[in-house]
């Protein structure tokens, strides 16, 4: 059967938006074809940049590098929720309808229209502590979400999901596209990097009878 792939990264671009306080990205092209008969660019960036993961290194007493988690961690089947327009996303029977064990959650929020933007980083929804313990008992492997974080300062819903390992993957985009696929699978691939997070190229594929 054909699968049709959607891409749900942002284009990591030289000094793309970042969290507040975060230093910006440098991308630059330090050879050119016409000049050194090869073309090569050179990229400084912290690992929360753009689309990325979050490890259980980031926020808790983890030692264990992103690079360590097993691959299976990565892939598996998507469950998408519609949380556009919640300020405080709570658990619904929606959701606990809808969340598998070992799924990745994408969880809407259609902020990332406004990507760029002070807002993006400001206004964000947060996720009810109600809804991430629903993540964690069935055992979701990763929560990706269209918006910079699950939560603000002291960060308390990151450290629940990361210490019972369930991964966060910020920054995503296109979530909108899934809403009327009946199955997806999500695959999430950081880079093979000794850190406590990465960027990530995430993609969703679904078969093409569904388009």
């Amino acid at each position: 059967m054909m699968l049709n792939t959607i891409d749900l990264s942002h284009t990591l671009t030289d000094q793309m938006p970042v969290y507040p306080g975060d230093a910006l990205p440098h991308l630059r092209q330090v050879n050119s074809f016409e000049k050194d008969g090869f073309n090569n660019f050179r990229l400084s960036s912290g690992m929360h940049t753009g689309t990325h993961i979050d490890g259980p290194m980031h926020l808790t007493t983890s030692d264990t590098y992103l690079n360590e988690i097993s691959l299976d961690r990565f892939t598996g089947h998507g469950c998408f929720l519609n949380a556009a327009g919640w300020k405080d996303i709570p658990l619904t029977a929606e959701y606990e309808s809808l969340v598998q064990r070992d799924s990745i959650v994408m969880l809407y929020t259609g902020m990332s229209r406004l990507f760029g933007r002070k807002e993006y980083f400001q206004d964000y929804p947060t996720v009810s502590k109600e809804l991430a313990q629903l993540f964690v008992d069935r055992r979701v492997k990763m929560m990706c979400l269209d918006s910079p974080s699950p939560d603000r300062h002291p960060y308390e819903i990151h450290k629940l999901l990361l210490e019972h390992h369930v991964l966060i993957a910020e920054n995503l985009t296109r979530l909108d596209l899934l809403q009327s696929l009946h199955t997806f699978e999500v695959i999430a691939l950081p880079l093979n990097i000794r850190a406590d997070s990465s960027p990530a190229r995430i993609i969703a594929r679904f078969p093409g009878d569904q388009q």
